[in-house]
């Protein structure tokens, strides 16, 4: 689909939420774009945030009511950054008012919602992009061309590992089910599944079993932590009184997997957790080959001997959030039909299949068939 601006010759963009993945994210990868693309206007439930988000980005406009925003501005895109519980209604609401929706990631918090969303952007006749910004690191795309390849042989195994050892989010609504829907699964595994799946050809889930643990968001340790231990590196413009005894989510889940063709993948991920640092890691297991990505190595036979690849990649934007700033220009390119959409519907559905799996399984204490 090939889309003009409706007004100028640069896309209109509106922003609706104004938290941190808005402010660190989104509008300045949305600013760098200048060329091809403005922010008119940003919207808030509550008022002064826009105006202040607003105000400090120099754009033009702060609305407390992002229905009038998107009635009186007519963007062309609308990055749609609220809370994950309620992505679906501003993304459908922007998508029926004509606009092409980038929503943060997840999706949603319900298959159901998912698909609602995508039957609404077809009705519409509009894009809807799923900000799944891991896909768009340098080494990301280069493990995509080694596993397309076919290096690997028949790919049977994956692991995806994200664990903070105190990392959880204290200055938003991430810790607030009704706001956030879950925990790290929803924050950190949704990217970590969403990569994983993607590289290994996105087979299709059909079983999964898991576990969820609540062990210290829900209690006061008195430790001393960084917001950049918690994922705001760049701080948080509008930041909220964090209460222990608001927390209500997981603060650390794993599961197990199954996809079609005996491919598994074993997933953890946390907030919190007693282990001496910071841990991420992704292996993928093939009969020809193994895939890991931190350092991006390829591990692999040369004749009779064994071989460990290392893949130098171009090195990336020197800026946070840098996959923001890829998905964005992508988002552009995609409008203007030069790409085609990097993160497809089945893919985006296929993943929150699996997440709705990984809370039912855990809240229900046993595996848990999909379809």
């Amino acid at each position: 689909m090939r889309s003009t601006p409706k007004k100028g010759t640069r896309y209109r963009v509106a922003v609706i939420g104004t938290g941190m993945i808005a402010t660190a994210g989104h509008i300045p990868a949305w600013k760098h774009l200048a060329e091809e693309a403005e922010i008119v206007a940003v919207a808030d439930l509550q008022q002064e945030r826009a105006d202040l988000v607003a105000r400090t980005e120099g754009i033009p406009r702060g609305y407390g009511d992002w229905r009038q925003m998107l009635a009186e501005t007519e963007p062309d895109i609308v990055s749609v950054c609220t809370p994950n519980a309620h992505h679906r209604e501003p993304a459908v609401a922007a998508l029926q008012a004509g606009a092409h929706v980038l929503c943060e990631k997840p999706i949603a918090t319900s298959l159901a919602d998912a698909t609602a969303m995508y039957d609404a952007a077809r009705k519409a006749g509009r894009v809807l992009f799923v900000g799944q910004s891991s896909r768009f690191f340098e080494k990301s795309r280069a493990a995509k061309e080694i596993a397309a390849s076919g290096r690997l042989g028949k790919v049977y195994f994956g692991e995806t590992v994200a664990m903070r050892r105190r990392g959880i989010p204290t200055w938003g609504q991430f810790h607030m089910k009704r706001f956030s829907g879950g925990g790290p699964i929803y924050d950190l595994g949704v990217h970590t599944i969403d990569l994983l799946c993607w590289l290994m050809g996105n087979p299709k889930v059909v079983a999964v079993s898991s576990a969820t643990w609540t062990m210290f968001g829900n209690r006061e340790e008195g430790l001393l932590t960084s917001l950049a231990e918690s994922g705001a590196p760049l701080g948080v413009l509008t930041p909220r009184q964090f209460h222990p005894r608001e927390f209500d989510v997981e603060d650390m889940a794993a599961g197990l997997i199954r996809m079609e063709g005996g491919v598994s993948i074993i997933m953890k991920t946390s907030w919190a957790a007693n282990i001496p640092q910071e841990t991420s890691s992704m292996t993928i297991l093939g009969s020809e080959g193994g895939l890991f990505m931190d350092p991006l190595t390829l591990v692999t036979n040369e004749g009779r001997y064994q071989a460990n690849l290392l893949l130098q990649c171009p090195a990336e934007r020197a800026v946070m959030f840098a996959g923001h700033w890829g998905e964005t220009a992508h988002f552009i390119r995609v409008l203007k039909g030069e790409e085609e959409l990097v993160v497809k519907e089945p893919e985006v559905l296929n993943v929150m299949a699996t997440l709705d799996a990984l809370y039912r399984s855990a809240a229900e204490g046993r595996e848990v068939r999909i379809g």
